[in-house]
């Protein structure tokens, strides 16, 4: 759902270059595996020793999400993971961008940033790692027991809900509006959180 392109411009008067990265969030596996092919068909033979996979590594944020929770605090089993975006009825506050997690357990909010990224709006950003490198952090979360309803909206196939009891009896129930790339993507999440809540509940 993300690819990071690491490159260098070499300065054509000089023997000097400049590290560029770039981050494209395509919020879909296929587009970024369609991407990913069509860059590593544009890539130079691999030297002796190397393959295209060394030269153009995939990734996997399920592992960077288990490292967030601590491997040897959870046991959890990632069903779901994507990137879409956060929005609120009421007040001015634009649209954050979030990693939604499903596990076998529990749902995640988590606030995405990278290293060197210039946001205006983005989480703080982290200064350790490469440039374009991930950092997660959760800013939500809810037990599958507390989750009573996860709909679609009618008036955008993109658009989901999912509403969460509260941990305290004197609070409310509170929403994540949440909206996706796509109505495909939106389908696929809403039908893994009911069958995830259906085999949580069978269990219970």
């Amino acid at each position: 759902q993300r690819l990071v392109l690491r490159f260098a411009v070499k300065n054509p008067s000089s023997d000097s270059s400049v590290d560029c990265t770039y981050v494209l969030v395509t919020s879909d596996r296929r587009r970024t595996v369609s991407l990913l092919r069509m860059v590593q068909s544009r890539l130079p033979p691999a030297p002796a020793g190397e393959t295209i996979g060394e030269l153009a590594p995939i990734d996997n944020d399920d592992r960077l999400f288990l490292d967030l929770l601590g491997a040897s605090r959870t046991s959890e089993d990632v069903l779901h993971y994507q990137i879409l975006h956060q929005v609120w009825k009421r007040g001015e506050r634009g649209a954050a961008r979030r990693a939604f997690v499903l596990s076998d357990s529990k749902v995640y909010l988590l606030d995405e940033s990278y290293v060197g990224s210039e946001e205006e709006d983005g989480p703080p950003q982290h200064t350790g790692g490469r440039p374009g490198d991930v950092s997660l952090s959760v800013i939500d979360s809810a037990s599958l027991s507390k989750v009573t309803e996860v709909r679609a909206a009618d008036e955008d196939p993109r658009r989901i809900t999912l509403v969460i009891l509260p941990s305290s009896r004197v609070m409310r129930s509170h929403r994540w509006r949440l909206v996706c790339a796509d109505g495909e993507g939106a389908e696929r999440l809403v039908d893994d959180v009911r069958r995830a809540l259906s085999a949580f509940n069978a269990g219970a």
